[in-house]
């Protein structure tokens, strides 16, 4: 379910309010066929008859109203990572898809940014998965907090982060990238630094589905990881398939691993 497809709000259907109608006519109507009322007996039957109604219609949309704010609550709590409370993988491949139709009909750019902890494993070995968690928890605050108001934040799994900046050329990408780095650097446990490498992907100089994007910023990552952490793309892909497309590198490369 994309963003657009989010459940809409709650109301009285025509159909409920036609029905309701129909039994305030026939209630009122029901003691004339038979003869059993005066007018002003009548009158007082469709009355409590009203004032039923409208109790039942109430109770029915506030009960409406309720099971909407449940959906919609679920539709968050499915899309978010619990632990840092920035977006979890499925939502991630979510926006992905739909920056991708945004930016294509508008033939603009945007950028997706890996982010991977260097440093972590010992923070859980030294101090436990507990300190770990809230190291996350910091890190996961600290990225939100560091990225533009246009800009998404999410969490693949373990310690791994990821960053959709829209209307991003490579050279913003790299200066949000350069960011995030230090930001991270501020982060940690009981003196045990925790750093991070990153890794751009740029629509659509890389690639036009979300597959190729996160090979190919998969491929900048793991050449950050072994340069220093700094974003390396150009010579990640040219290190792996010199003279080729980074979409196509991406491509071969994931190919020849898995296969």
């Amino acid at each position: 379910m994309t963003t657009d497809e989010r459940p809409g709000p709650a109301g009285l259907t025509p159909r409920f309010l036609i029905g309701g109608l129909a039994a305030i006519a026939v209630g009122m109507l029901a003691p004339l066929l038979v003869g059993s009322f005066t007018g002003g007996q009548l009158l007082g039957v469709a009355l409590i008859e009203a004032v039923c109604l409208l109790a039942v219609a109430l109770a029915w949309f506030v009960l409406a109203r309720r099971l909407e704010a449940g959906r919609r609550a679920l539709w968050v709590l499915s899309r978010r990572d619990e632990l840092t409370g920035v977006g979890n993988y499925r939502a991630l491949q979510e926006r992905l898809g739909q920056e991708i139709s945004r930016h294509a009909r508008r033939g603009r750019e945007f950028a997706l940014i890996l982010i991977d902890l260097d440093g972590f494993k010992q923070v859980n070995e030294e101090f436990g998965h507990l300190e770990g968690d809230r190291v996350l928890a910091e890190i996961g605050a600290a990225l939100r907090h560091e990225v533009r108001d246009e800009d998404s934040v999410f969490r693949q799994g373990g310690d791994e982060f990821a960053v959709i900046a829209p209307e991003a050329n490579g050279e913003e990408a790299e200066e949000v990238a350069a960011r995030l780095r230090t930001r991270v650097r501020d982060c940690g446990a009981g003196g045990l630094p925790v750093s991070a490498s990153t890794g751009i992907a740029s629509f659509p100089a890389d690639g036009r589905t979300a597959d190729q994007l996160s090979r190919v910023a998969d491929l900048a990552l793991l050449g950050a990881k072994q340069t220093g952490g700094r974003s390396d793309r150009d010579h990640t892909i040219d290190v792996a398939r010199e003279g080729e497309s980074a979409p196509d590198a991406a491509d071969k490369i994931n190919g020849g691993s898995t296969g």
